[in-house]
């Protein structure tokens, strides 16, 4: 049994050799500009660019790093959540001690009560 489909030609031969050009050779380089040319272009530029594959097509995406006023709100914003976080956390630990001492005042003051109610006893 033969793999060769018997109503299929034979394959064209080619009609001519391939020119193989150098890399950065401009006869190598097609005339016509691809949509995604730009978004090349502007990932050169110190831009972040990303492709994702979806159902087979390719998606091109450029994302600029930030700018001055961008960063400046960002960490602003951040110096606010520390900030609160840091608040919280010592209120916590000022809530704490006047709970601490209270506890070892009243740990203390019982501990004087049951040697006075013993020595009443005893009388």
């Amino acid at each position: 049994m033969s793999n060769k489909p018997a109503d299929r030609p034979p394959p064209e031969q080619p009609r001519s050799e391939p020119e193989i050009f150098s890399p950065g050779d401009p006869r190598g380089q097609p005339n016509a500009r691809s949509p995604f040319d730009d978004a090349r272009e502007d990932s050169a530029n110190s831009a972040v660019f990303i492709t994702v594959d979806e159902h087979g097509r390719t998606h091109y995406r450029t994302f600029k790093p930030p700018g001055p006023f961008t960063m400046g709100v960002v960490l602003t914003l951040l110096g606010l959540a520390g900030a609160a976080i840091l608040l919280f956390a010592l209120g916590f630990i000022l809530f704490l001690i006047p709970v601490a001492v209270i506890s070892i005042g009243a740990l203390a003051l019982s501990g004087h009560l049951k040697k006075w109610w013993q020595q009443l006893e005893r009388k």
